[in-house]
């Protein structure tokens, strides 16, 4: 047996800080403020004793955290004064403020405080503050009440955060100190030679301790191991983990489970497996640690464009996102693309004959919308874009068609185009996401030659503008054409607004100028809703109403008039989770897609579907129809 290595006898002190008055004097104090606020904040001499007059007036001293940030370089000196308003409730306001100057403070929600105490502060009422702070200590709180806030070494806080008066009339948070005391508690530790034949090391204590134990606010080695384990075991789910849904992962708590032997009803909270783990701000630190090792290029756009270079090194089946690019439009801007698609999605998407187009907000967070683009057998191509510009769709397009033909061999096509192909288009009423089509196919045709339109033999595909080739393939969705004029209840007539659901129809209206007429004569947004359909939005107008389209009557009424598949995809997947990072989103989104590319080719393998109801065009329509008899 030997003793530790460094001695054969330690003395170890226990230390932990605990909240006690600066018993500097007042003088002395304000000289150390002073120093710490000009190397702080740059400010002056002059602008320092100013402070330092303000200060004495008030009777407050504000001791700010060494890690809090710089304050802005200019500070109003202005003196806070409580008053009435017109109705008699009391406002906290800057002597600045004025009618014409409305930068300065104010504050008017006070019902809920203490009034008189407030007056006193301001107004610097030694007499009645001392009164109203007395009464208060009696009852065990307020800043002359004891406090026995104590905080560990480790968390490297410096101030109480509770407010005091001190001796001297100020009022001030408390500075934090290591308490002054000669433990003498000794610790024996006894080593093995050999720990292989005798893996046990004795510890004796001697002497009780002086002071209160420590606070567990750090996380045993051996303890935070078996935590790194279980977080490791989450893999691509880190990407956006927090402390909150960590302990909502089902996979986590039934690996948390096993390690505890927990046997317990309910499941274990991770302070379970140690305190300090109860905080958590702490565990986040441990999530992030880790989500910096998993993804060193983080979360963002780089984790995406990682991401890409890593799927290209996959199989070809396994590739799922295909290009993390930035691209420069109109007047310089730059916009973001992640397009994400398997192989076999791609091949749904050549052999499609109608497509449905739609742009979610809520599934990422910040700056990134998911575009997303429907057949009638998948449901799940998508893509992640910064811009809804007209031109930042033609690029998204470009890409998407361009990957999807590398993938299968076959070209992007379209029927008024190249005779076969994709039929009809169905959007929203979102102008950059039409334009950007429209545009999509004026490229697509620019090099046929002189080839003459099927549809109007007179004029050249080659010369077809983008509104022109939109008339020939997109339709809008009759659910967010009724939204849109719902939204104009407010300031319209029902007999306005009939006239504006007409125009949605597949037959040639009976008065249709008058209906015109009608909509122009109802109010200003009627007569700019009018204009948008027919001057702003060229496409708009026979993207609603058919005999104004080229499009044949046949595959009008044969496709989808609504694009609630995408709704009820998006629906589908922001189960998932929303407000997600872009990794975090790519990530869920590859684990959706490959489970419902598995579901279709169960379903064309072993005849497997995923509901007893197969999802045909009849069984729509009878839920649409039961829902409809339900609401009225």
């Amino acid at each position: 047996m030997k003793t530790d290595s460094t001695a054969q006898r330690h003395r170890l002190k226990s230390h932990q800080s605990s909240k006690t008055l600066n018993p500097t004097p007042p003088n002395v104090l304000r000289v150390i403020s002073l120093e710490a606020l000009t190397d702080e904040n740059s400010e002056s001499d002059s602008e320092s004793d100013t402070e330092s007059e303000s200060d004495a007036e008030t009777g407050t001293r504000v001791i700010e955290d060494c890690r809090r940030k710089k304050l802005a370089p200019s500070i109003c000196k202005g003196k806070l004064e409580l008053r009435l308003d017109e109705y008699g409730r009391s406002l906290i306001q800057c002597q600045f403020r004025t009618n014409t100057n409305r930068s300065h403070l104010i504050l008017r929600t006070l019902d809920e405080f203490d009034l008189p105490y407030l007056r006193a502060l301001l107004e610097n009422d030694s007499p009645k503050l001392h009164e109203i702070e007395e009464l208060a200590r009696q009852f065990g709180y307020g800043p002359r009440a004891p406090c026995s806030f104590t905080a560990s070494p480790s968390a490297q806080k410096e101030l109480c955060p509770h407010w005091h008066r001190l001796g001297t009339g100020k009022l001030a948070r408390g500075v934090l100190q290591r308490p002054q005391n000669n433990c003498e508690t000794k610790f024996d530790i006894y080593t093995p030679y050999d720990l292989v034949d005798c893996p046990r090391i004795v510890i004796i204590c001697r002497n009780p301790h002086s002071h209160r134990d420590p606070h567990p606010v750090k996380t045993p080695p051996p303890l935070l191991e078996i935590f790194r384990t279980l977080l490791l075991e989450l893999d691509w789910k880190l990407a956006d983990m927090t402390p909150r849904k960590l302990m909502l992962d089902s996979g986590f708590i039934g690996s948390l489970r096993r390690a505890l032997g927990w046997s317990r009803p309910f499941d274990p909270p991770l302070a379970a497996l140690h305190p300090s783990l109860g905080n958590l701000d702490h565990v986040r630190r441990y999530i992030d640690e880790l989500r910096c090792f998993l993804f060193p290029d983080g979360t963002g756009f780089e984790g995406a464009k990682l991401l890409a270079a890593q799927h290209r090194e996959l199989p070809e089946d396994e590739q799922y996102v295909r290009c993390a690019e930035t691209h420069t439009i109109e007047d310089g801007k730059t916009f973001q693309l992640v397009i994400c698609m398997l192989k076999s999605m791609s091949d749904f998407l050549m052999r499609a004959k109608t497509l449905s187009l739609d742009t979610a907000f809520r599934r990422l967070n910040g700056k990134w919308q998911e575009f997303e683009m429907e057949t009638w057998e998948l449901k799940h191509m998508k893509s992640f874009t910064t811009s809804q510009s007209a031109q930042a769709h033609l690029i998204l397009f470009t890409r998407i068609f361009e990957i999807a033909a590398a993938d299968t061999g076959i070209p992007c096509r379209f029927r008024h185009i190249h005779g076969k192909g994709f039929e009809l288009w169905i959007t929203d009423s979102h102008k950059g996401q039409a334009l950007g089509a429209g545009m999509f196919c004026e490229r697509l045709s620019a090099t046929l030659g002189d080839v003459y339109c099927p549809m109007e033999p007179t004029k050249l595909l080659r010369l077809l503008d983008p509104y022109e080739h939109l008339r020939r393939f997109l339709r809008f969705c009759t659910v967010h054409y009724k939204r849109n004029i719902n939204e104009l209840k407010p300031y319209t007539t029902q007999k306005v607004r009939n006239p504006m659901l007409s125009l949605s129809s597949s037959q040639v209206h009976p008065n249709l100028e008058g209906a015109f007429a009608m909509i122009e004569g109802g109010g200003r947004k009627a007569k700019a809703w009018l204009k948008d359909k027919r001057i702003g939005s060229k496409f708009a107008l026979p993207a609603i109403y058919q005999p104004a389209s080229l499009i044949p009557l046949e595959l009008w009424k044969s496709a989808p008039s609504t694009t609630n598949g995408n709704e009820q995809a998006h629906r589908n997947i922001n189960r998932d989770g929303v407000n997600l990072t872009i990794l975090g989103g790519i990530m869920r989104g590859m684990q959706y897609d490959a489970r419902a590319m598995e579901a279709l080719q169960l379903h064309s393998t072993q005849g497997i579907y995923i509901r007893d109801q197969t999802a045909t065009h009849f069984r729509r329509l009878q839920r649409s129809l039961n829902r409809h008899g339900e609401i009225h």
